[in-house]
Order: C-alpha cells, then structure tokens, then sequence
C-alpha cells in the first residue's frame, strides 16, 4: 500500500472509492489480510456496504471469516448493519453462516432484516 496512509485505505474503502481500493492493493494484493486499527479491510467494505469494494478485496485474497479485534467478521459486520447484498456474497465466497457474536448470538439471532435471515436460515 505504497504511497497511501492506512487512514486513506480505511476512508477509500468505507466511501466505496472503488478505483482508489484498487490502486492502493495493486502492487502488493498480500496486504489485504493485514489489520487496519483492529480491523481488515473486508471488514470495513462490508460494515459500509461497498459490495464492488467488497467482491475487489475478496477476489485479491481476503480471508472472509477473518474475526475483527472485536470478535467480529465480515458477515456479521454486514448482518448487523442490514447489507443483504454483502451478506450474500460473502456467502457465496464461503463465509460460514454459522458463527455468532461476540455475546452468543447466532448470525441468524442477530440479523433483524427478513431477506439476510433467509439466506442464513
């Protein structure tokens, strides 16, 4: 992530600056599964919904099941924010449905959107 602060690769990521993602992974794609402030990169694609974010960082390498310093992963981040889309890609890629939250809650507990309880069901 050459010239670019991992503030700006946060920022890029949450606002869904898809070509400035893809500059900032271009040259060295193992970054991807490096922690950002307690956080990985796919996880901030999926707790802002940046599905075309999503699917770059995911198709470079990014561990979909990865816990956050939090306990969290990808899918939950997007569970708990309502992106059914992100939920089902990220299903689709081979994210475990079956996790739970920090607190023991099951993802199908935690979801509070019918279309992500359906896919998790």
């Amino acid at each position: 992530m050459s010239a670019i602060s991992n503030e700006d690769i946060i920022w890029t990521i949450k606002n869904g600056e898809f070509e400035a993602v893809q500059a900032a992974f271009q040259h060295d794609t193992q970054k991807v599964n490096e922690e950002i402030k307690g956080r990985f990169p796919v996880h901030y694609a999926a707790d802002f919904g940046q599905l075309n974010v999503l699917q770059f960082l995911i198709n470079i390498g990014a561990d979909v099941d990865r816990k956050d310093k939090h306990g969290i992963t990808p899918i939950l981040a997007a569970i708990w924010e309502g992106h059914t889309s992100c939920v089902e890609l990220l299903l689709k890629k081979g994210a475990s449905k079956n996790g739970s939250t920090p607190d023991g809650q099951s993802y199908l507990e935690a979801a509070e959107k019918d279309e992500i309880k359906k896919l998790l069901a």
